[in-house]
């Protein structure tokens, strides 16, 4: 990617549009759909490293395009957390998806730094910021389609909200996937009854896309699969566990609940799973 090399230095009368560059405008992108990102985040999905990240977050927020904070009441020091301001959402209004985004975005830095849930949403952002990373370093990879909570169950019209959803593709093969981030707070139960949605939505749309639980330990999913084993659901499912920058998701590390004693890379599991329902494999009509 060929950069701009700015031309002045940053004032009161610098115009966003003469300091971005193209990888400062997918930062802005990824930062209005998704809510909030890390600097180490943002740094894994498109930067070379994270020094070079800061320095680009430190240009925007000069210019009034992300706030940052660090979230209260950890231990430690902990990442700067990333969030698009109102300005940004502004210069995104011109994009065919801007007035959703400037709909759907309510949320200001302090509002998302004291969510109960600002764990959970994070490590979704996770497993998906390790696909773009992975991708820009490996030829043939691609995170083709990443779309947020929001825009799935906008998507969707219904009552099932999945954490995400993706499309991935490496090499020849290619998997569309429903993403479920378990925290490990939820009884197995709770789980399980999601499944049923994704089973009406399944059977309607006629597609084997799987829906991917990633979980927190091993104990836990062991546990899930034995449950599976006794339920056989009538949806593809996979699981992966661990920390998503160590456990990575594009590789070998997807346990599918139809060959639980395999372990698949992420886009052998969307032949695997049309094979396993005998369907030919197809792109979500929805999404």
């Amino acid at each position: 990617m060929t950069l701009r090399t700015p031309t002045r230095p940053i004032s009161v009368t610098t115009r966003a549009g003469d300091r971005l560059t193209e990888r400062d405008a997918e930062v802005l992108r990824l930062l209005a759909e998704h809510q909030v990102l890390t600097v180490g985040q943002l740094a894994t999905a498109l930067f070379p490293d994270v020094r070079k990240c800061r320095s680009r977050v430190a240009v925007l927020r000069t210019l009034g395009l992300v706030e940052t904070f660090r979230p209260p009441l950890q231990r430690g020091s902990s990442q700067a957390h990333c969030v698009a301001t109102a300005r940004t959402l502004d210069l995104l209004s011109a994009d065919a998806d801007g007035s959703r985004l400037r709909r759907r975005s309510t949320y200001d830095a302090t509002a998302i730094a004291l969510r109960p849930d600002l764990g959970h949403l994070r490590g979704v952002n996770e497993v998906f910021c390790q696909l773009l990373g992975y991708a820009r370093q490996t030829t043939g990879a691609a995170l083709e389609t990443w779309r947020s909570e929001r825009a799935t169950a906008r998507a969707l019209g219904t009552r099932l909200r999945p954490d995400g959803f993706g499309r991935w593709r490496q090499g020849g093969a290619w998997c569309e996937f429903f993403l479920e981030y378990d925290t490990g707070t939820e009884p197995h139960a709770r789980l399980l009854a999601k499944l049923t949605g994704y089973t009406d939505l399944a059977e309607s749309a006629g597609v084997s896309c799987p829906v991917l639980f990633w979980l927190p330990n091993a104990q836990r999913e062991s546990h899930l699969h034995r449950l599976l084993a006794d339920r056989p659901p009538r949806v593809p499912v996979a699981t992966a566990y661990g920390v998503p920058s160590r456990t990575h998701p594009a590789g070998p590390t997807w346990r599918p609940s139809w060959s639980p004693t395999s372990q698949l890379p992420l886009a052998d599991l969307g032949t695997s799973a049309a094979q396993h329902l005998d369907l030919p494999q197809s792109s979500h009509i929805l999404l």
